[in-house]
């Protein structure tokens, strides 16, 4: 973080100062986490369901931060001698300064939203970008209202670009971290189901990605996935400069030829280039076609583009081609939804190998829907003609059941109490040659499995 002083953070944020502070001192950084803050750093008391930064001022003044950003409610009883910047919210407070800071960069920031792909896709337009930019992104998934402005928020004169993955868990939230980063070429993928929970409907989720293209005005440009009917339907939306991207007719940035080699990467061509993948699957096609399309429209030469996307490899646990013991294993164990299983059955589906195994765990944050989802994931799973499905999570025996009523025999659609038992099973029934998809929601926690395979 480039230097800010305290006098800036005060006009930000418009909070209230108690106890003495030199209003010309700088800001070295700005920390959430009392026991890595340095000192002359700004320490942010964030409050949430299962954590609460207040109960750390002291000992982050004690530490050497130059004062605490703290909430109106819970100074109210406090006596602390400070110094203490009083606001309404200090997640608010977080926003308003990464905002205020992103606007002394003149430099592109790209933003991208939908329902499945947003880090591989992130991280392979940073791969683009990095051929001959020096290149700020979200790490991991920090996409939310305190990722994005923190991510914003280490940004030095030495930066060229920022790429970030934004997330939303309700309406509005696109909008409010548009807001703060200000992205001047959004990105949409997909929309699907994921977290049908909070937004009821796919209807729902397309308004909620669709703030992305609400805000881009017309000196902005916006790039659609054109074969996602949701997503060109709510493209519409768009302001500014509208682009395509796709496989189909009628995107500017077309993808031809596309064919999926014996373990499912896609090769094409676009602009008369070859692109060979090293990543597999045919949604990950998509996501390079957007990275591509970023990589043009930031003068990126098409040479570098192309190889910066040949060379790139999958982040850990999402497409992840792994090899042991004779089996091939695709390590989607990251995250889950019902449009990224289907995405992930097909690519097993697509791949060469002796039998193909489909080991899934619960996807959460489905709402009411969760159960007819998890059934509709089963009857996909015996239409791909999966040799065999081992499934945990209470909501994954919808799954099963689903399965062995569309065909897939009882000894090959089973489900498990816990994952550790399910995987006991895998070790006992593997064979070489076998293929094996591991995908579930975050917190099933499915890593643990392909641990127990790959040892």
């Amino acid at each position: 973080m480039e230097a800010v002083s305290m006098r800036e953070i005060l006009q930000w944020t418009d909070a209230q100062l108690v106890g003495i502070l030199n209003l010309a001192q700088s800001v070295t950084g700005i920390s959430t986490d009392s026991r890595e803050i340095e000192s002359g750093e700004l320490f942010l008391a964030l409050k949430g369901l299962n954590f609460d930064g207040h109960k750390f001022v002291e000992a982050a003044l004690e530490k050497g931060a130059c004062a605490a950003v703290v909430e109106r409610e819970w100074a109210a009883d406090r006596e602390i001698e400070g110094p203490l910047l009083i606001v309404p919210s200090a997640l608010e407070a977080l926003g308003a300064i990464a905002r205020q800071y992103r606007r002394r960069f003149q430099l592109p920031v790209v933003g991208v939203v939908g329902s499945a792909g947003k880090t591989t896709t992130k991280e392979m337009i940073a791969a683009v970008l990095g051929r001959r930019y020096r290149v700020l992104k979200n790490q991991g998934n920090e996409n939310n209202e305190i990722g994005v402005p923190k991510t914003l928020l280490q940004l030095e004169q030495t930066d060229e670009a920022v790429v970030l993955e934004l997330a939303a868990r309700k309406r509005g939230d696109i909008s409010y971290l548009c807001s703060v980063a200000q992205p001047t070429i959004g990105v949409l993928l997909n929309i699907g189901t994921a977290h049908l929970e909070f937004f009821e409907s796919v209807e729902g989720v397309a308004k909620a990605k669709g703030e992305l293209l609400d805000y881009l005005d017309e000196s902005l440009t916006a790039l659609v996935n054109v074969d996602d009917c949701v997503a060109a339907k709510e493209a519409k939306r768009t302001k500014g400069r509208l682009l395509g991207f796709g496989l189909g007719h009628g995107s500017q940035y077309r993808g031809e030829g596309l064919v999926l080699d014996q373990e499912g990467r896609g090769h094409f061509s676009l602009q008369n280039f070859s692109f060979q993948l090293q990543i597999p699957g045919r949604h990950n096609a998509y996501n390079a076609l957007a990275a591509a399309a970023v990589g043009d429209l930031l003068d990126v030469p098409w040479e570098d583009i192309q190889s910066a996307l040949n060379d790139f490899q999958p982040v850990a646990m999402r497409s992840q081609i792994l090899r042991k013991n004779g089996i091939c294993i695709i390590n989607d164990s990251y995250n889950a939804n019902p449009d990224s299983v289907r995405m992930a059955l097909d690519l097993l589906s697509s791949m060469e190998g002796e039998r193909r195994i489909a080991v899934l765990g619960d996807m959460l944050e489905l709402g009411p829907r969760s159960a007819e989802l998890h059934a509709d994931v089963g009857c996909q799973v015996a239409a791909a003609e999966i040799d065999l499905l081992l499934a945990t999570g209470p909501l994954s025996a919808h799954t099963v059941k689903a399965a062995q009523e569309a065909g897939l025999p009882s000894v090959c659609a089973r489900h498990f109490a816990d994952r550790e038992a399910l995987a006991e099973c895998l070790v006992t029934v593997r064979q070489r040659g076998d293929l094996v998809l591991v995908k579930a929601s975050r917190s099933m926690g499915l890593e643990t499995i392909v641990e127990r395979i790959t040892r």
